[in-house]
């Protein structure tokens, strides 16, 4: 009886703290105050480009980083949910949605403020409006290149199918584009870049960021992504998500001070040509704002997101606790 007793205590001492090391786990705190490791996950993009550094690196409180970059949003989101990554580099709108869904995370930082460019291959487009009969190509229907691309017609005046929207993935556009095959697109960068220097008549005719300020105010930036963080972990680890926001702000102030040196860094991690990442870096505007002081910001443009497609932002636009609080 005693020895089945045994036997029952063990197992059950064995199920408790299984997946109790690794990936953060739940509840459990280390002695030290500390996690074992931080783990983020991110696209494999310049955005990201400061993380490239930080990969393998150990923050001044002792805690190891472990990147993981992933290939799709799905991808992304599924581990978000499953609770797999205590950061993740993410579209502001998404993350939303997943907060709206009951996904127990907040906005911990915004730090990509406007990759999307209108570009095309014809002499006589120089405004949204010379859109008017022509097609256009952007990245997937529904996206946030998709809804933005809409406001921006709207808001110049053209009526639904004025414009004739093509869907395809950003890399294939960019593709067609550079063989002639696409005229007029929606692209980010490092795509836009990729196209510039590969077809002489390329040219950019819009850039979102100015023509978001154009529209809602000089003072009104544009908050497209950012890194949500497990609010278990950021309860546990106070310390040390205020350790891991210094060194990821470093990183990013030094990638956009030295592109030429994070460079082959990207190109190593992304598969980006050196090259191409430097000059992507002059249209790529990084910038590192808590999630606190970024809320102005955010709640606009979830807004006119919101007008266009609830679904996109998951119905509502997220209350205060969205927001990592300093």
């Amino acid at each position: 009886m005693h020895r089945t007793a045994t036997i029952i205590l063990i197992l059950l001492f064995i199920l408790l703290n299984a997946g109790c090391t690794g990936v953060y786990s739940g509840d459990k705190t280390p002695a030290s105050g500390t996690p074992e490791k931080i783990v983020v996950q991110a696209p494999l993009a310049p955005p990201t480009a400061p993380l490239f550094k930080m990969a393998g690196e150990v923050l001044p409180d002792g805690t190891p980083l472990e990147i993981i970059f992933y290939k799709s949003v799905e991808e992304a989101t599924t581990r978000v949910v499953k609770g797999e990554a205590d950061f993740s580099v993410l579209p502001v709108n998404v993350a939303a949605k997943l907060y709206n869904k009951g996904v127990d995370i907040s906005l911990a930082n915004v730090s990509t403020w406007g990759i999307l460019y209108l570009v095309s291959l014809e002499s006589d487009v120089r405004e949204w409006t010379d859109l008017r009969g022509e097609e256009l190509y952007v990245g997937a229907r529904g996206s946030t290149p998709d809804v933005l691309t809409q406001y921006f017609l709207s808001r110049s005046g053209l009526k639904d199918g004025e414009a004739h929207l093509t869907y395809l993935d950003s890399p294939e556009i960019a593709r067609m584009m550079i063989n002639g095959l696409v005229k007029n697109a929606v692209l980010p960068e490092p795509m836009l870049t990729q196209v510039l220097m590969n077809h002489k008549e390329a040219r950019v005719i819009r850039d979102f960021y100015s023509d978001w300020q154009q529209y809602e105010g000089d003072s009104t930036a544009l908050p497209q992504a950012g890194m949500v963080v497990l609010n278990q972990f950021a309860r546990n680890y106070p310390g040390t998500i205020s350790e891991f926001h210094r060194a990821y702000a470093g990183a990013l102030d030094w990638t956009v001070a030295n592109p030429a040196e994070a460079a082959p860094l990207v190109e190593a991690s992304a598969s980006i040509p050196a090259p191409v990442f430097v000059q992507s870096m002059e249209r790529t505007r990084l910038r590192f704002v808590p999630g606190s002081k970024a809320r102005a910001d955010v709640d606009v443009y979830l807004s006119r997101l919101l007008d266009f497609s609830p679904e996109m932002v998951g119905g509502k636009l997220p209350d205060e606790k969205f927001y990592l609080s300093d």
